[in-house]
């Protein structure tokens, strides 16, 4: 009898803790990046620098930060545009007037990592904030 009432106990509780669990994850609210004020302010030379010099420091300081950085396009390719040959930015929508090649700007977005086969620093969700 005792042990019943434990395992029932015990199911009731694991029941509530998935329901929990669910709730928070599928239910909770998406960041709106480009509603968050940036946390990191910086040129694409540098972040780009700092990722190549200290990956796990730079990884540690804004992985998933809203990075707010400044550079010359020097590639568009659909919604994805790459900042001084070593930042790749994708925009969260389609810009209704495209960004071209050699144009200097100013993005803001979530640093999402290093590719360190293309040598390049990933940022997604971006949004111009000036050109």
């Amino acid at each position: 009898m005792n042990k019943k009432k434990i395992l029932i106990s015990g199911l009731i509780i694991a029941s509530i803790v998935t329901l929990l669990v669910y709730n928070y994850v599928f239910n909770s609210k998406h960041r709106n990046i480009a509603e968050e004020k940036a946390t990191v302010v910086l040129s694409a030379n540098e972040l780009h620098s700092n990722f190549e010099t200290n990956e796990s420091l730079a990884t540690t300081n804004y992985l998933d930060k809203v990075v707010e950085t400044t550079g010359k396009i020097t590639s568009v390719e659909g919604n994805d545009v790459v900042l001084n040959d070593g930042v790749q930015v994708s925009f969260t929508t389609a810009n209704v007037e495209q960004p071209k090649t050699g144009t200097a700007v100013t993005i803001k977005g979530r640093c999402v990592g290093y590719d360190e086969l293309l040598e390049l620093v990933k940022i997604d969700q971006a949004t111009l904030i000036n050109n």
